[in-house]
């Protein structure tokens, strides 16, 4: 550096330009990208017949669904002419704005599925070829994966399993993991599974040093067979494979740190539960999502929220805030979810119930511009959540007495 000291000042960032390697110079920020899914969720044939106004709305992308063909653990034989109709559909499809949408695939199971018998996955397996087939012909860029289980649940253990040990389940849902991952990259070689939540959902149990300690405690939380099955598709995966952990946990989030806590969580404290020779694989591809709830920010769920202890345009702040620190914490993936609004009918069409609220893109996007434009949020909510969370105790509170008689 001495050999720049007789350079005038104005002229040493020129200097120092040529000297820092181009990857250094004039790069752009990574991308983020908002994707849109909720109980409006469509068809293919209301896509492809809508896709125009649809793309005026602000987001990269949808998560959309096929018709009839759209559980992962269906044990009856999938027939490709009965698909074929929707094949066609899909290919229809002309995005333009929407760059990045994802076919869903829910493990909603009431098939009896069982992880043990072959004859079951042999039919799973041939029917996934055909989703990544109609992943393939939507040009859509993978699959949107929801673990929860609607109906029967594949992750409980012992269930049905009463007979064997936890280890032994644990290897053959690794096993099937592992399956119905390569059957999905039959035709989208380049896949990006985008999971409502995965690994980081059992962020109690990380920090446990003990591994037969932390097993033990796994088996009393919610869907303990879950991240076995999370292991076999990193196992499984090309290099080319994308796992996106959507982290459905973000919908409660009140407070910044929340956000920055859950993307150390599964960047970094979830491999716990990662192999160590997975690990490597892990940090590769495995990325950090982040979800945002409108109806928890906007009050309109019918259980207690604090959304409904704010004034409208408190909540509408709430939410450019939750907007805000999802794309600033995630690695390049935020998923929206509404449930009772529909971003896709005029207000005539979606019904009063349904409309979709004043503010609302406004809100979204004005988060946008200031986390592109490398701006900060430009006010803090905490003072707001808190009056909130008292006046949320005090309902509560008053609502918990009994009837006084006079």
């Amino acid at each position: 550096m001495h050999k720049l000291r007789g350079l005038p000042s104005i002229l040493l960032p020129v200097a120092l330009s040529f000297l820092l390697p181009e990857c250094l110079v004039a790069q752009p920020r990574p991308k983020k990208k908002i994707v849109e899914y909720g109980w409006d969720v469509p068809y293919p044939t209301f896509v492809r017949d809508n896709i125009r106004e649809m793309e005026k709305r602000p987001f990269e992308g949808i998560i959309f669904r096929t018709d009839g063909f759209d559980h992962a653990f269906d044990v009856r034989p999938w027939n490709r002419g009965d698909l074929q109709p929707q094949l066609e559909t899909l290919a229809q499809i002309q995005w333009q704005k929407f760059t990045d949408n994802f076919l869903t695939l829910y493990a909603a199971n009431q098939w009896k599925m069982d992880w043990f018998n072959d004859d079951q996955w042999k039919v799973i397996t041939e029917n996934m070829k055909l989703f990544s087939l109609a992943v393939h012909s939507g040009n859509c860029v993978g699959v949107c994966f929801d673990p929860e289980p609607y109906g029967d649940d594949p992750w409980v253990y012992p269930g049905q399993y009463e007979r064997r040990s936890f280890d032994e389940v644990n290897a053959q849902v690794r096993r099937r993991g592992r399956q119905l991952i390569t059957a999905l990259q039959e035709h989208t070689p380049q896949l990006k599974v985008l999971s409502f939540f995965e690994l980081g959902l059992y962020r109690d149990i990380v920090d446990e040093p003990d591994p037969k300690v932390r097993e033990q405690r796994l088996q009393r939380l919610w869907m303990p067979l879950l991240p076995a099955f999370c292991i076999g598709m990193l196992e499984g995966a090309s290099a080319d494979v994308t796992f996106i952990d959507g982290n459905e946990s973000a919908y409660y989030y009140e407070d910044p740190d929340e956000y920055y806590r859950a993307y150390h969580l599964i960047r970094q404290r979830i491999q716990a539960l990662v192999p160590e020779a997975l690990r490597p694989k892990y940090n590769a591809q495995v990325q950090a999502g982040m979800a945002l709830y409108i109806d928890q920010a906007l009050g309109k769920r019918t259980v207690s929220t604090t959304g409904q202890y704010l004034t409208p345009e408190q909540q509408l702040e709430f939410f450019e805030h939750n907007v805000y620190y999802a794309l600033t914490t995630s690695d390049e993936y935020v998923w929206c979810y509404s449930e009772r609004m529909n971003w896709w009918l005029p207000p005539e069409k979606a019904g009063e119930d349904r409309a979709l609220p004043s503010g609302v893109e406004e809100a979204l996007v004005s988060a946008r511009q200031k986390y592109e434009a490398g701006r900060p949020l430009g006010y803090d909510i905490a003072d707001m959540i808190t009056i909130a969370h008292q006046k949320r105790r005090e309902a509560e509170a008053q609502n918990a007495k009994p009837d006084q008689k006079p």
